[in-house]
């Protein structure tokens, strides 16, 4: 069994999912890894994605190894063995494709659940399928977390193409703005910053990627499902308070926004994005800070405003309807918005 296990959960993106095996194939041998990846965009997801796999592409090829598990919600699966550059073998590559679409958390779930009864691994990578790692990301993830003592930690997120720019460093709830606030975002890269002060800054790292231990997990637990998209990973991180760390080396170029929308301004954000972070802002902090519930409420409606002043007024509409289903209690998939068959 490999010392990391990598989960990957994508939704109709075989594009960018190839793309990030591509820059895994290219990680350095050490730590060894085997990767996990969820499908939740049935049938017609889980076709385009075997299709580009089975394509003939160089940095991986079919295999008949099974996985070590099985999440019991698969409906088909496959395997392949990712190639290194010099044609030595890197990785093996586990694809799920899921009954219904189980969400992020879900998805990571699907496979981190039954793998708990599995020995011989010591940690878990949680990867966006819209990044690009590069090749010692993994490695410098865990000489930190084994240097720093620290059980979750995360990765200079940059934009593609952008490697001189950060784009995260993790990220910080905000309770008098009630918003999730980018650490070192348009600082610069190529220094390493105090990991002292950016950690004290912590509330967790971005779900981008997200290198969890295994020790941290029999502690805390895994990913909440009930928030299905949306601060699950600022969630994790605060049960994981006093062991978040973040480590600058470790480079993780990610798109962002490519599955349902929303990283390109207010009036290009998708309904569902809206929808779920308005419900899931909610969520949070009736969780983790009820005290603070009657000004987030307050503070919501406020940053809805501002979807009026750029004329969204649909994503405005979807916005209080969201804030409405937190009030409610609504949890996991917000079947007004998804098709569940």
């Amino acid at each position: 069994m490999a010392s990391v296990l990598i989960t990957i959960v994508g939704y109709q993106n075989a594009g960018d999912i190839v793309e990030c095996l591509q820059s895994l194939a290219s990680a350095k041998a050490e730590p060894s890894f085997q990767i996990f990846i969820t499908e939740n965009g049935g049938t017609v997801g889980m076709d385009a994605l075997i299709g580009r796999l089975d394509a003939g592409d160089p940095a991986w090829r079919p295999t008949e190894t099974p996985p070590p598990t099985t999440p019991e919600s698969v409906k088909r699966s496959r395997n392949y063995m990712l190639v290194h550059p010099d044609g030595s073998e890197a990785a093996l590559v586990h694809v799920a494709e899921m009954k219904e679409n189980l969400g992020y958390a879900g998805g990571v779930n699907a496979w981190l659940r039954p793998l708990q009864l599995v020995p011989g691994w010591e940690a878990v990578w949680v990867l966006n399928p819209d990044t690009r790692p590069e090749p010692d990301a993994l490695a410098e993830l865990a000489a930190y977390a084994k240097a720093r003592g620290k059980g979750m930690v995360g990765s200079c997120i940059i934009g593609i193409g952008e490697s001189d720019t950060v784009f995260t460093r993790g990220l910080r709830w905000n309770k008098l703005t009630a918003r999730t606030v980018a650490i070192g975002q348009g600082a610069k890269s190529v220094s390493d910053p105090d990991p002292d002060e950016i950690e004290a800054r912590l509330t967790a790292p971005s779900g981008a990627s997200v290198y969890v231990t295994r020790e941290l997990i029999d502690s805390i637990g895994l990913p909440d499902e009930r928030y299905f998209l949306y601060m699950e990973d600022l969630e994790w991180g605060e049960r994981a308070r006093g062991m978040v760390g973040y480590a600058h080396r470790s480079r993780v170029p990610h798109k962002g926004g490519t599955t349902i929308g929303g990283s390109k301004g207010r009036a290009a954000d998708s309904e569902l994005s809206v929808y779920l972070h308005m419900r899931n802002v909610i969520l949070f902090v009736r969780n983790r800070h009820p005290f603070w519930l009657p000004w987030t409420l307050l503070m919501q409606i406020a940053h809805l405003a501002v979807y009026g002043a750029v004329g969204a007024y649909p994503n405005m509409r979807v916005g209080f309807m969201g804030i409405a289903a937190g009030l409610n209690g609504e949890l996991g998939r917000p079947k007004r918005f998804l098709d569940l068959r």
